[in-house]
């Protein structure tokens, strides 16, 4: 009986879910085409530069300093070898905490992506959820994500109408792309094809690029 039930229940769910109508989206052709989202990458880059300098520089000098000091020591008396040593050390534990101040969990480096990032996003979810009512779909898939489908029907692609309705005069660098065979991030589903999802939970800390963070369905 309990199991005559839940097939009832499923079978009552899949009618539920069939009755909706289905779109993707492919956030990176979206994204790659917005100027605010490349500007923002060449001010990230920017700024992780001047990180990168600032850190360098200083790692050269301790180590110019360091190595003085071993030739100088013989001539050294014990209490300027121990202060040169102390000032050496300390100078080392500084440069560390200000690699982990940069680029660190919670560190500068993922404060300015989500700062540069965030706005974007929210534009992108409010463009793809005023063309998803105004299509009337009820689910909307993101290539962009690491959601894998195995086939994509270009006609459930929203991807420039979001991207027109961002931007009406977008010029497009590129078009969206459309797969047929399984591949990450492509996604459709439609009554002409059946669709597989996978979810992989990953971090996007793991990048240094913007892209790492820029899913704007994941709410």
């Amino acid at each position: 009986m309990r199991n005559l039930f839940i097939f009832v229940l499923f079978i009552g769910l899949s009618a539920q879910i069939s009755a909706q109508r289905f779109g993707y989206v492919d956030t990176d052709f979206i994204l790659e085409n917005l100027p605010q989202y490349t500007q923002a990458q060449q001010r990230l880059k920017t700024q992780t530069e001047q990180w990168n300098q600032e850190i360098q520089n200083r790692q050269q000098a301790v180590e110019k300093r360091n190595a003085d000091f071993l030739n100088e020591k013989v001539l050294l008396t014990e209490e300027q070898i121990q202060k040169e040593q102390e000032d050496i050390d300390f100078e080392i534990k500084a440069i560390q905490e200000l690699q982990e101040k940069r680029y660190g969990q919670g560190g500068d480096l993922i404060k300015l992506r989500i700062s540069l990032v965030k706005p974007i996003q929210d534009q992108v979810w409010t463009a793809v959820k005023t063309v998803a009512e105004r299509r009337n779909y009820g689910f909307i898939f993101d290539k962009g994500s690491d959601l894998i489908m195995v086939y994509t029907d270009p006609k459930f692609d929203i991807s420039r109408e979001v991207l027109l309705q961002l931007n009406p005069n977008a010029i497009v660098k590129e078009e969206p792309k459309t797969t047929g065979t399984t591949s990450k991030g492509s996604g459709s589903t439609s009554s002409k094809g059946t669709t597989r999802t996978r979810a992989n939970n990953s971090s996007s800390g793991a990048k240094s690029s913007i892209k790492a963070n820029k899913n704007p369905l994941a709410k």
